[in-house]
C-alpha cells in the first residue's frame, strides 16, 4: 500500500510539473516582457541602425492612435514620402512595417528607410501589448494578422484606393505578415524576414534548444493553456499554409543562415509553398533578425530589385 501511495504522489508531482511548465510557456508568450518604447531609440542607435541626431532631426513621424477591432488602440507612425516625390503613374506606394516580438515600431525605422528612399509613404506601428499600443494577449501573428490588416486598411483610406501597399515584417512581425497575405486581396507585396513557417515547429526547436525538454507533452499541452486564456490554438499559426494561398501576390523572403532561433530551413518550407512569382535572399553568417545589420547595403539591394521585378517601382 505504501508502494501505491508513492507511485501515486509520485505521478501526481509529475503531472504538475508538466502542467506548471506548460503554463509558463504560455505565459511567455501570452506575456512577454517588452522593450520600453523610448529605449529602442537608444538601443537602435547602438545598435548602428542611425543616430540619434539623423531619429530627431531627418525622420519625422506623425503619431496617431487607430481603434482595434479588438477593444484596445493601436500606437502607429507615418514617415510620409520625400516632397515631390511622384511615380509615372500617379500612384501612392506605401511600405507598412512589422516589428518582431518584444520590441516596437523602432526597429522598423531602418527599413522603413530604405521604402522612404525609393519614394514610397510609410507606416509603423506597434503590436498589441507591445510599444505603445494597448494592452492584450500576445497571439504570436493570429490577432496581430488582424491588427495588420485594420492598420492597411486606414493606409488605403489615407493614401487612396488606388494606392499599391505591401508588408514588411521581421520575426513575429514576419509570420504576422505571411498570415495576413491570404486573406487581404489589396496588397501589392509582401517581404517577409526570419519568420517561422509554423509555430508548433517553431516551439519545438525552441523548447529543445533553450530548456532541453521534449515537445510532447509540453507544446500540446501549452496550446490548450494558450487557447483558453489567450484565444487561439499553436495549430492555427501556420504561415506556410497562408503563404500557400498567395497565388498572385510577389513575396521576398529573407533568412540569415546562421539563425539558431527561427531556423534557417524555414525560410525554405515557406519559399518552397510560395506558388507564382517569388525570391529568396539568404544573408551569409547572420544570426536571427541579423540580415539587414550584417550587410545593409546588399539588404537594400536586394528589397530595391524584387519591387522592381513584382513591378511596384
Amino acid at each position: 500500500m505504501i508502494v501505491f501511495w508513492i507511485i501515486v504522489s509520485a505521478f501526481a508531482v509529475l503531472l504538475t510539473a508538466v502542467f506548471l511548465v506548460s503554463w509558463k510557456l504560455s505565459d511567455m508568450l501570452l506575456h512577454p516582457k517588452t522593450w520600453d518604447y523610448y529605449d529602442c531609440i537608444g538601443e537602435e542607435a547602438d545598435r548602428g541602425h542611425f543616430t540619434r541626431e539623423w531619429f530627431e532631426n531627418a525622420c519625422p513621424l506623425e503619431e496617431f492612435m487607430l481603434p482595434s477591432r479588438y477593444g484596445y488602440d493601436l500606437h502607429c507612425a507615418v514617415w510620409p514620402r520625400p516632397a515631390g516625390t511622384s511615380f509615372p503613374d500617379g500612384k501612392r506606394r506605401v511600405a507598412v512595417i512589422v516589428h518582431g516580438y518584444t520590441y516596437c515600431l523602432i526597429g522598423s525605422v531602418k527599413y522603413a528607410r530604405i521604402f522612404h528612399d525609393l519614394g514610397f509613404d510609410c507606416v509603423l506601428y506597434d503590436h498589441r501589448n507591445h510599444g505603445l499600443s494597448g494592452k492584450a494577449p500576445t497571439s504570436m501573428g493570429y490577432y496581430e494578422s488582424r491588427d495588420l490588416s485594420t492598420v492597411c486598411g486606414w493606409a488605403l483610406e489615407r493614401f487612396g484606393k488606388n494606392a499599391l501597399i505591401g508588408t514588411h515584417g521581421e520575426s513575429m512581425g514576419a509570420a504576422t505578415v505571411m498570415l495576413q497575405a491570404s486573406y487581404w486581396s489589396a496588397l501589392s507585396f509582401a517581404i517577409e524576414d526570419c519568420g517561422y513557417s509554423d509555430l508548433r515547429a517553431q516551439l519545438k526547436h525552441n523548447i529543445r534548444q533553450m530548456y532541453r525538454l521534449p515537445y510532447f507533452p509540453f507544446v500540446p499541452l501549452s496550446s490548450l493553456i494558450t487557447r483558453l486564456r489567450g484565444g487561439m490554438f499553436f495549430g492555427r499559426i501556420v504561415p506556410k499554409d497562408s503563404v500557400a494561398k498567395c497565388v498572385s501576390l510577389p513575396m521576398l523572403f529573407i533568412h540569415g543562415d546562421r539563425d539558431d532561433f527561427v531556423p534557417y530551413e524555414m525560410v525554405h518550407e515557406v519559399y518552397a509553398a510560395k506558388p507564382g512569382m517569388r525570391e529568396i535572399q539568404v544573408f551569409p553568417k547572420a544570426e536571427h533578425a541579423a540580415s539587414y545589420s550584417s550587410d545593409p547595403q546588399a539588404y537594400r539591394t536586394c528589397i530595391t530589385e524584387f519591387l522592381k521585378n513584382a513591378n511596384v517601382i
